[in-house]
């Protein structure tokens, strides 16, 4: 069918009853006969056309060079972290789609990686402040000519803050009650009364169910719960930070435990410093510290004034261009 049968068939049928069945006789769809109306395919039925919807918020120049030279800098960072790093570490901000779409259309975005299996989809018992709930567990890695060490870590639930950790050659209670002393000293756990001391969330491990560790957590006054037998989610955060960093430190092979110690201080340092999607992406030492709110306001501020800037460069262009 023409431009012009579909003009005379539309001009026909204006205003007039019947049109399903006709339609329906012609094998035009309704919805083809409305887009025809409506003026699509160039016809022109007395009314006018959907004007295109302004982009206002649409990134600068300025502020697509920073994003593309922060990605060709940092390209081990997704783009919700080039989202946070832009937005934290310049006068501007911009959003994780915003990042995304511009990254992907200069062919600088990489395949994002299969999701993992969420650990659970929340705790059952949330916890409202830092060192309320601790949560330990052990992984394995390798040296070589020296076999496995354990590490354990010790997680605090609130901030997900890796607070203490121990890299020893096996899981005992002895190994537990090293990675706990460590998180004990850094959290300054001593020096609270003991109602407000954190509680101990474990698998039931050899190391985590023995005498000695249980004799340990008693003398600190710290509560120790055991989560699901067989249920690993139970232990989801401290579970992830173990995949997280297995998957950086893994990347090479340590002939001494010291190499390895070295490396996953390094990388423990860089985990608590990360923002984290599940934590507004705030990092966990903010969320620890007490900073959140105070991290979240600045941005809003920030992105309140972007967005006002932003509008006000855009329209200006748009302006310019239909006066040309």
């Amino acid at each position: 069918m023409t431009d012009e049968e579909r003009r005379e068939l539309v001009g026909m049928l204006e205003g007039k009853r019947g049109k399903r069945a006709i339609l329906k006789g012609l094998g035009i769809p309704e919805s083809t006969y409305y887009s025809w109306r409506q003026g699509y395919l160039g016809m022109d039925t007395g009314k006018q056309k959907p004007v295109a919807r302004r982009i206002w918020n649409r990134l600068t120049a300025e502020e697509e060079a920073v994003v593309t030279t922060t990605a060709k800098a940092h390209p081990e960072l997704s783009p919700r972290l080039l989202a946070v790093k832009i937005t934290d570490e310049s006068d501007f901000y911009v959003s994780e789609s915003k990042v995304y779409g511009l990254l992907k259309e200069k062919g600088l975005i990489a395949p994002r990686p299969l999701a993992e299996l969420p650990a659970a989809k929340e705790w059952r018992h949330k916890t409202s402040r830092p060192n309320e709930l601790w949560q330990i567990d052990g992984t394995n890695f390798f040296v070589v000519n020296w076999g496995y060490y354990k590490l354990l870590p010790v997680l605090d639930d609130y901030s997900r803050k890796i607070v203490g950790w121990e890299l020893a050659p096996d899981e005992t209670g002895n190994s537990a009650s090293q990675a706990l002393e460590a998180a004990i000293e850094n959290a300054g756990i001593k020096a609270l009364p003991k109602e407000s001391r954190p509680t101990l969330l474990s698998d039931n491990g050899a190391g985590f169910v023995s005498e000695v560790l249980a004799k340990y957590l008693g003398y600190h006054g710290i509560r120790h719960i055991f989560g699901k037998p067989y249920h690993p989610q139970t232990q989801g955060k401290v579970e992830r930070f173990n995949r997280r960093i297995k998957e950086g430190v893994c990347l090479l092979v340590y002939c001494s435990p010291g190499e390895l110690k070295a490396a996953i201080k390094d990388g423990v340092e860089r985990y608590n410093a990360t923002p984290h999607e599940g934590l507004k992406n705030v990092s966990p030492n903010d969320v620890y510290a007490g900073k959140k709110e105070e991290v979240l306001r600045l941005r809003a501020e920030k992105k309140a004034r972007t967005l006002a800037r932003r509008k006000a460069i855009n329209l200006k262009m748009e302006g310019s261009q239909e006066k040309c």
